[in-house]
């Protein structure tokens, strides 16, 4: 029997499909490409530290302080203002929503303080585009946009928050925060995006401590959010460490809940990793309590090119069908004509059952998207 949830006709998709070829034939093969294990995973748990407070604007021997009224004035170049002409369209694309979030931040930090200029590491964005298709639950279009930049006239570690992500996911920390050849969407399959903004808080670089975030959709009517997060870090050996974390989260229409979370990562040598994790999540909302486990194996050839294995199993306890979905994800990734641009495509194969009156079969898939990354995107 076919799931009946939200899914797309063949017709609704040929828009969002369509564009994605488009852009990925504007993006040339040639170009700069990089080793995407070059860089260390960028776990929120474990942020690495800030970058430096943005510097209030003005010139040498000028009030460093000045009135946001004169600040055209004071400063010739604006490092907020879009680079767009003569540049390439990889190039474009990026400064054009680097951009358009940079001047939004420092026009909101400004109206608590001295208006600050940011420079292009203070501000932090991920876009994606692409999608997703399976015979079972047909097509997921996926467009994403998450941005923070820190928020001087606050405190250093204080971030103003924006994004089209899934909301309950986002919320509840039910993503998948290793980017490096993995699904951003672990358990809501039928969750709607929504604009998120709100403001977060990090704690330092160390072994433990909280995070704090609050926030509201932008949508009518709009719902508020609260969440916060205690994270325990151990590096057992060079090759071995684990991530626990434990969150806690409020939002209008799902009330209270808390979600138990565990990463453990294995390097097996300098091309292949293991990766397991899992979590839990209970809230008001839930029939019993939410679960998925995963194996992730990583492997980075000799080139410039990775792959990523997983196998996973995600259900509910309580639940007229426990046992949701089990099955295998390949995703092929690598850099796109920039060490920022990077292109995941591979095949799904899974057994869902969403009802009792369900018979569990086979359905095959296949997801293809574009993450565009700007500024010192480390979340």
């Amino acid at each position: 029997m076919q799931y009946d949830g939200p899914g797309l006709t063949r017709k609704d998709i040929r828009k969002p499909l369509a564009l994605l070829c488009l852009s990925l034939l504007l993006l040339s093969p040639a170009g700069l490409a990089q080793d995407p294990y070059s860089r260390e995973p960028r776990d929120h748990a474990d942020p690495a530290e800030p970058p430096q407070a943005p510097q209030a604007v003005g010139k040498p021997g000028t009030d460093p302080n000045p009135n946001p009224e004169t600040l055209a004035d004071n400063d010739s170049e604006d490092s907020c203002d879009w680079l767009l002409e003569g540049q390439p369209i990889q190039e474009k694309s990026r400064e054009f929503f680097r951009g358009m979030a940079c001047h939004s931040f420092r026009w909101f930090d400004s109206m608590w303080g001295d208006r600050y200029d940011f420079d292009e590491d203070s501000v932090n964005g991920l876009v994606t585009l692409g999608g997703e298709y399976s015979e079972y639950y047909d097509f997921d279009s996926r467009f994403r946009f998450r941005v923070r930049a820190p928020l001087p006239n606050l405190s250093s570690r204080w971030d103003l928050i924006l994004g089209r992500v899934d909301e309950q996911a986002y919320i509840s920390d039910t993503e998948s925060h290793d980017r490096l050849v993995a699904d951003p969407v672990l358990l809501d399959r039928d969750e709607e995006p929504e604009w998120l903004l709100g403001l977060g808080h990090r704690g330092k670089a160390r072994k433990s401590g909280w995070d704090y975030s609050l926030g509201v959709r932008l949508r009518v009517p709009p719902r508020p959010f609260v969440k916060a997060q205690y994270y325990y870090n151990v590096i057992f050996s060079e090759k071995t460490d684990l991530h626990l974390r434990q969150t806690f989260f409020w939002r209008s229409q799902e009330g209270f809940g808390t979600t138990s979370r565990g990463d453990l990562a294995y390097r097996i040598n300098d091309a292949d990793v293991l990766r397991w994790e899992g979590f839990m999540r209970f809230s008001e909302e839930t029939e019993g309590t939410d679960w998925y486990l995963s194996q992730i194996w990583y492997h980075q050839f000799t080139g410039d090119n990775a792959f990523s294995l997983r196998s996973f199993a995600r259900g509910a306890t309580s639940a007229p069908v426990e046992l949701r979905e089990f099955g295998l994800k390949f995703i092929w990734r690598r850099p796109l004509t920039r060490d920022w641009l990077y292109l995941s495509v591979g095949p799904t194969v899974s057994w869902p059952r969403e009802r009792i009156e369900e018979q569990r079969e086979l359905s095959l898939g296949v997801l293809a998207w574009i993450e565009i990354e700007f500024g010192n995107w480390r979340y």
